[in-house]
């Protein structure tokens, strides 16, 4: 595998854009460290994420995605629905598509100042978490 060659798409739910903004630009600054290229797209919602990664992947190229998002627990039962259902999608996609790779910087949180804290500008969000997993899987797999 050719390092110069890949690309990674960044899937980025904006729902909470005051959180994602922050991991998008953690995530960026790791990959850009670490000379990798990126793609951003947007989808409207978490649930988006899994959709857009399978309209992505190609069959026989190396598929890397980083998704980035935020679920926050209300007063219903869809927190748990979308958390759940995306986590086992992403897994799903990644286990029936060889060549894919998905590092997960999906912030599940009980409340938005759990939330905000996970997502501050620092090397400690999600954003560069997710980053720093794509890297590494990338250098096992060189």
């Amino acid at each position: 595998m050719n390092k110069s060659k890949l690309n990674i798409k960044i899937i980025v739910a904006d729902y909470y854009k005051e959180i994602t903004n922050p991991l998008t630009k953690s995530c960026i600054k790791f990959l850009e460290k670490n000379n990798l290229k990126y793609e951003i797209l947007i989808v409207p919602g978490v649930y988006e994420i899994p959709q857009m990664i399978k309209w992505k992947i190609k069959p026989n190229n190396y598929n890397l995605f980083i998704a980035l998002g935020c679920v926050i627990k209300g007063q219903t039962y869809h927190f748990e629905v979308i958390s759940d259902s995306v986590g086992k999608t992403l897994l799903d996609i990644v286990n029936q598509n060889k060549t894919t790779l998905i590092s997960n910087g999906i912030i599940n949180a009980y409340n938005k100042p759990q939330a905000l804290k996970r997502s501050r500008n620092d090397n400690k969000n999600k954003g560069h978490e997710a980053a720093s997993a794509m890297v590494k899987m990338i250098k096992c797999l060189i």
